[in-house]
């Protein structure tokens, strides 16, 4: 075992023998569009990521929104997801994670492609700063859980960025595993990027989030909360992207899903 190793495993035991969610908290996020399919081990192992986040991480409330141990499991459990087969290693660039109530309004200086910068005003759901916190909208967290939207997870979308953020920063790109090939990745996922850009231009509907033609990082963000959302509807629609996903996450969603359908029947 490498030393790397051996520490994620010294810090996840030292916080469980503190806190460990327990089984009567835990039926709050078992039935979650990115957690229902999951295996009874993966659930099991999902737990004590979650118990360690929650211990690694400050959760606060802005602008006087009261958080809740609850309010603070559903973030945490989903912002676990991604990183099941991964480590939390991946999310070990910053400390704080910050929920306000609703969306929130952030303005900031942007320049354009002719050099020219922009003073803009944007209302956010969720923000993931470099070296900074983790940013999301209460209402939204709600909104995706009580409508089970397909493909939106505003947690999943702004941990994705964190989780982007580890290789010279959001660029679309997550730290390719050895073994794997970063041509390929850039490949289907610049030709992914600019279909939906084209579909957007010619005004026809986009087969995933609008959103994701914003950057490549947005890109990268959306395809990963419709990955573990749903995992059918892009596969079907953006196959190639779904496959480098799967390698990289080391899950495949949709064959939980129509294992899960098989069982039922």
């Amino acid at each position: 075992m490498n030393l790397w190793r051996k520490l994620e495993v010294w810090r996840v035991l030292s916080a469980l023998k503190k806190y460990t969610v327990s089984f009567s908290s835990w039926k709050v996020v078992r039935q979650l569009a990115c957690i229902r399919y999951l295996t009874p081990v993966e659930k099991a192992h999902l737990r004590i990521l979650t118990s360690v986040l929650l211990k690694q991480k400050v959760f606060v409330g802005e602008q006087g929104l009261k958080l809740t141990d609850e309010m603070k499991l559903i973030i945490a459990a989903q912002a676990c997801v991604p990183i099941l087969k991964l480590g939390l290693n991946f999310y070990s660039g910053f400390v704080q994670v910050n929920i306000y109530p609703t969306a929130f309004w952030v303005e900031r200086d942007e320049r354009d492609e002719a050099g020219v910068v922009h003073h803009k005003k944007a209302l956010l759901s969720g923000e993931s700063w470099s070296h900074g916190p983790v940013i999301l909208s209460w209402d939204d967290i709600e909104r995706d859980m009580q409508q089970d939207h397909e493909g939106h997870n505003v947690i999943i979308h702004e941990f994705a960025h964190k989780i982007d953020m580890l290789n010279r920063g959001a660029n679309g790109m997550p730290p390719i595993p050895a073994g794997s090939s970063t041509k390929e990745w850039s490949e289907v996922f610049q030709h992914a990027y600019h279909h939906l850009l084209e579909r957007m231009q010619h005004h026809h509907k986009p087969c995933i989030n609008a959103y994701g033609a914003t950057s490549p990082a947005e890109f990268f963000a959306v395809v990963s909360e419709c990955f573990f959302t749903a995992p059918q509807h892009l596969n079907q629609h953006y196959h190639q992207v779904y496959n480098e996903l799967k390698l990289f996450y080391r899950q495949n969603p949709a064959k939980r899903i129509i294992k899960a359908a098989k069982i039922k029947n």
